[in-house]
C-alpha cells in the first residue's frame, strides 16, 4: 500500500464529494446518542441525598423532634454515609455547660453545643471537638464516615478528621433534636449512603446557600407579588401616591440576621 501517492489505496478511501459523507452523518449522530444515553443513565444511578427535613424547625420547641426518621436511618446511615444539615444557636439558656446536647442517634453519636468555645462537642468513637460554629449565625455542618474515619466540614471547608477505635455502630433508631435545651433553628438536612468527598461537599453548600450564607429555601415569590401593585389607566407603574417597596431580592440584610 502506498500512502503517498496521490493514486495510492489509502487516497481512495478519502471522500472526495459530498455525497460521499452521506454515510458519516448518522454514523456520528448515532455515536452522540448513545454517549448522552450512557451519561443519563450513569447520573440517574448515582446516589442522591435523601433530604429528611428542609425546614427550619426550632430547636428548643420543636413539632416534632425527629429530623432523620428510622427507615432512612437503617436504609442509608449504614458503614460509609454524609449527614449534611444547616445550624442556627441563638442562644444557650446555661451557657457554663460544656456540652449543651442539640442532636442524638442513640447508640451512634450524640452532638452537643459549647457556647464559651462556640464548638460543637460530637461523641461518636470518642469526643471531638468541631470549631468556627458561632452564635447568630448559620452554619452548614456535615458528617461523613468511611470505616473508621470520620471527616468534620463547616461550610464546605474540612476542619476535622477523626480516627474511631471501632467502626461506626449501625443507626437502629431516628436522628432527632434533644428539646429545652437550646434556643435555635436547623434546616436543610441531607444523608447520602457514601462518603462524599470534599469537592462535593463544597458544592452542596454552594448550591444550598444563599450569599450570606443561609440556607437557601428558594425565591419568596409570595413577598415579591405582595410588593408589587397592579397597574391602571391613570398609575401605569401602580406606585402613585405610595413609597415604592423594593423586592426581597434588592433588599440589603445583616449577614448574621
Amino acid at each position: 500500500m502506498n500512502f503517498f501517492s496521490p493514486t495510492g489505496d489509502l487516497y481512495s478511501y478519502v471522500p472526495k464529494t459530498p455525497s460521499d459523507l452521506s454515510w458519516a452523518a448518522p454514523v456520528v449522530i448515532g455515536i452522540v446518542l448513545i454517549a448522552i444515553i450512557i451519561y443519563v443513565i450513569y447520573v440517574y444511578l448515582q446516589p442522591r441525598p435523601a433530604s429528611s427535613l428542609v425546614g427550619p424547625v426550632d430547636l428548643y420547641s420543636p413539632g416534632n423532634a425527629v429530623i432523620v426518621d428510622r427507615p432512612t436511618t437503617s436504609s442509608l446511615l449504614r458503614g460509609s454515609y454524609t449527614l449534611a444539615f444547616y445550624v442556627f444557636i441563638n442562644a444557650v439558656p446555661d451557657s457554663g455547660i460544656t456540652s449543651t446536647p442539640m442532636l442524638t442517634c442513640p447508640g451512634v453519636w450524640d452532638l452537643g453545643y459549647n457556647a464559651p468555645q462556640e464548638q460543637l462537642i460530637w461523641r461518636i468513637g470518642g469526643t471531638v471537638a468541631l470549631p468556627n460554629v458561632p452564635a447568630q449565625r448559620w452554619t452548614q455542618v456535615v458528617l461523613t464516615v468511611e470505616g473508621r474515619t470520620v471527616d468534620m466540614l463547616v461550610n464546605g471547608a474540612l476542619i476535622k478528621t477523626h480516627t474511631m477505635n471501632n467502626v461506626a455502630a449501625i443507626a437502629a433508631s431516628s436522628i432527632s433534636i434533644v428539646p429545652g435545651n437550646i434556643y435555635g433553628r436547623i434546616a436543610i438536612v441531607q444523608t447520602w449512603p457514601r462518603r462524599l468527598p470534599m469537592c462535593e461537599v463544597a458544592s452542596n453548600y454552594a448550591s444550598t446557600s444563599d450569599s450570606q450564607g443561609r440556607p437557601y429555601f428558594g425565591p419568596d415569590f409570595i413577598n415579591v407579588f405582595n410588593g408589587m401593585s397592579a397597574p391602571n389607566t391613570f398609575c401605569p407603574t401602580g406606585n402613585c401616591g405610595t413609597a415604592p417597596v423594593a423586592p426581597p431580592t434588592m433588599v440589603w440584610e445583616f449577614p448574621y440576621a
